[in-house]
């Protein structure tokens, strides 16, 4: 009887573990990607008359304690790159492999969002399946995810979201992201969503930090 209570025991602890560590099974190929080190790793890039605050909220997230907020104050002339947060980490892929982007996002009203993923050098070639536009945003947080087979190799990959191009829909609500996700394979759920409701943001003045504007050449 007792051999058989330490049978159970173990698998119990065996189950608990492998359920635990499937949350970190991915290998995250973004530094940074929850924006728990502060600003750094992301850069804003805004061209012409396009402007934004990126900050990093302290009140709000889905992983951890911090998210980042973006206050879009101007979208500029609507082309995909005149205002974008773009990751600084940069991500190698090969030819023929399997790729996915998963993140989460919130905003204040419903709106829309686009992504691009392409070299950071010239050509400048980006994947075929980019840029992804009309990507759903709601006033909760909701996990999106794109999963594509690099049609080529690179080890000087850029990834960014776009809030200036033109299809973007209602494109001037703040929103905030979340648990940024570059991993190869298929899309691996993460269970997140099962959290505490987070507190409910006070805008006047409890976001922790904040991360300059870069301001590009037309």
């Amino acid at each position: 009887m007792r051999g058989k209570l330490l049978t159970t025991t173990i698998l119990s602890i065996g189950l608990f573990l492998i359920a635990t560590l499937g949350v970190c099974a991915v290998e995250n190929l973004i530094l940074n990607g929850d924006f728990e080190e502060g600003p750094g790793g992301w850069a804003l890039a805004a061209r012409g008359a396009a402007n934004m605050i990126y900050e990093i909220d302290d009140e709000e997230s889905i992983s951890e304690k911090r998210s980042a907020r973006l206050e879009i104050l101007n979208t500029g002339a609507a082309g995909i790159h005149d205002l974008t947060l773009d990751c600084d980490t940069p991500i190698k892929i090969k030819a023929g492999e399997t790729y996915t982007v998963d993140f989460w996002v919130k905003a204040e009203e419903e709106r829309t969002i686009t992504i691009d993923f392409l070299m950071n050098h010239d050509p400048w070639t980006r994947d075929a399946t980019f840029p992804v536009e009309n990507i759903p945003i709601t006033t909760e947080w909701d996990v999106q995810h794109h999963t594509f087979k690099a049609g080529f190799g690179d080890v000087n990959m850029i990834f960014l979201f776009s809030f200036s191009r033109a299809s973007n829909q209602n494109p001037l609500a703040t929103m905030w992201i979340d648990r940024v996700r570059f991993y190869e394979g298929d899309y691996e759920e993460e269970d997140l969503a099962g959290k505490p409701k987070p507190k409910a943001v006070d805008l006047d003045g409890k976001l922790t930090a904040s991360w300059a504007v870069i301001k590009l050449g037309d």
